[in-house]
């Protein structure tokens, strides 16, 4: 069952409006997240937001297409697939924030820049883990295989964690001066 974790940050209560009916009052009771842009600055950050994504993506296709002696083997080949979820979780944050306002209420946050930052360290954690897996491979069969790919292919895996570190430093500079306003409302 799914479990909506926002719900806390509203209150409801019913009225009678002009015509005498109930009808549902709802009011946001929760933290405004302020981005510290004007809109000319939240527009670039958007197409950086995008485009951080796209490369991510790419490093991941260029990954597989090395075709190294390890993609054979189930333990090099998964925790390389699993580094899509994140990059795709972060393409869809990176998309959230496309929509969101300066003022945003907490799950405009939490689905935009909050989902962007975590999707990236899991991705780089995914892509070190990985890492780590194709060098032991390199080492248990150091004779018996291509070398020059299985570098090729860890040279892609030291690519995304710059791209990566790249963005931890870009979103510490972009959204370093994020203000958390309470709510003028209160919950009835």
């Amino acid at each position: 069952m799914l479990k909506n974790s926002f719900k806390d940050d509203y209150s409801r209560f019913l009225r009678l409006n002009g015509k005498g009916r109930v009808v549902d009052d709802i009011c946001y009771i929760g933290d405004y997240y302020i981005l510290p842009l004007d809109e000319r600055q939240k527009k670039k950050t958007n197409l950086v937001n995008i485009g951080f994504a796209a490369v991510f993506f790419l490093i991941q296709i260029a990954m597989g297409m090395v075709n190294q002696d390890s993609s054979r083997t189930f333990w090099i080949v998964y925790p390389y697939l699993f580094i899509f979820l994140p990059v795709a979780y972060f393409f869809v944050g990176a998309a959230s924030y496309w929509s969101d306002p300066l003022r945003m209420q907490k799950a405009q946050y939490e689905t935009g820049i909050a989902r962007m930052r975590r999707s990236c360290i899991g991705a780089a954690f995914l892509a070190v883990f990985s890492a780590v897996l194709d060098v032991i491979y390199m080492l248990q069969h150091l004779g018996s295989i291509r070398l020059g790919r299985e570098l090729l292919y860890l040279l892609c895996h030291i690519l995304f964690l710059a791209a990566a570190f790249l963005y931890g430093k870009y979103y510490n500079k972009a959204y370093g001066g994020l203000r958390i306003e309470k709510s003028e409302h209160k919950a009835e």
